[in-house]
């Protein structure tokens, strides 16, 4: 089973009218594309723009996004199913479907209302990752000024109440010690649902060493996301140099393996919320490229199974 815990198409569903039902010119997913990259369980993510939170727009915006995934979903019935769980994952897999999973990128998408993290959970969301590089009323992101040194108390009651929902928790994008904060409290495991190793990239956005080992001893996974800026220190964005290529994304992998174990990997690729990929994984259907350089570097058929997706697919069963 092949798993990708994070993906921003529903961005050019709702605001560009894109159907991806058909082979799309542009951007990384669409439904034709994900079958021919064997993808089985698409995470589709409600990144929540920062500038709705001055109109207090979050939760409509989420709402909207939410109805343009659930609306794809309708239209595709013979090849697209939500699903809410790691049974109703198993049991849309085979019947030869794709199962897609929402998810929410921003927890100012709440508006600090508990009732509304509740209805989103109702609808279908299954994590929720607790700020964006912005910091949001209750946590501290990793791209912004500090603000509340890390998960503010109604923080620690959103990541409770996550807990007993079946809502997983997701640690990327938040500052290291909103990182440490949750990892006190919660008591099921988390994920990283698009980062990388910061002993590689020194970057804000990924995790050191001391990080992965704790994901780790929670039981949680930290799943690679494929953004060349977060892959290797020598990329130069502005003039698309020194771009990465999926040989440094296995690097990345091999370091996670290291440091917390083969239990702990996953997939998280950004597609469609990032520009600038590394060569050989441009775009969904490169995803099968990952499993022969694995192979190649000697990995059992089993554990590359576990990168691929099975121990994504475990923590799904832990909170959901």
């Amino acid at each position: 089973m092949v798993i990708d815990t994070h993906a921003d198409t529903v961005g050019r569903i709702l605001d560009e009218g894109v159907d991806i039902s058909k082979r799309t010119k542009n951007g990384h997913i669409d439904i034709p594309r994900l079958k021919k990259g064997g993808i089985d369980v698409q995470f589709f993510s409600c990144w929540i723009d920062p500038k709705y939170i001055k109109t207090k727009g979050c939760i409509k915006r989420t709402l909207d996004m939410i109805d343009a995934i659930k609306n794809m979903v309708a239209k595709n019935p013979k090849h697209i199913a939500l699903a809410r769980s790691a049974s109703d994952i198993i049991k849309i897999n085979k019947q030869g479907k794709i199962a897609a999973v929402l998810c929410i990128e921003g927890g100012h998408a709440i508006e600090d209302d508990l009732a509304a993290l509740r209805l989103f959970h109702e609808l279908g969301v299954r994590y929720m990752t607790l700020t964006w590089m912005n910091n949001n009323n209750w946590a501290d992101g990793s791209g912004d000024k500090p603000k509340h040194n890390g998960l503010t108390p109604f923080g620690r009651k959103v990541v409770r109440e996550m807990n007993l929902l079946g809502m997983i928790v997701d640690i990327s994008h938040v500052s290291e010690k909103t990182f440490w904060d949750v990892l006190k409290i919660v008591d099921k495991p988390v994920i990283a649902s698009h980062s990388c190793c910061k002993a590689i990239c020194n970057h804000h956005r990924n995790l050191t060493d001391k990080q992965i080992r704790a994901v780790a001893k929670n039981g949680g996974v930290v799943c690679v996301n494929f953004y060349s800026m977060f892959i290797s220190d020598k990329f130069r964005i502005k003039e698309n140099r020194n771009r990465p290529t999926i040989d440094d994304v296995i690097d990345h992998i091999e370091h996670l393996i290291a440091v917390g174990g083969i239990d702990n990997v996953g997939l998280g690729s950004d597609f469609d919320g990032i520009s600038h990929l590394p060569i050989g994984l441009e775009d969904c259907t490169k995803i099968p490229s990952i499993t022969e350089k694995l192979l190649e570097r000697g990995y059992s058929g089993k554990d590359v199974m576990k990168v691929l997706g099975g121990n994504t697919l475990r923590v799904i069963r832990e909170n959901c």
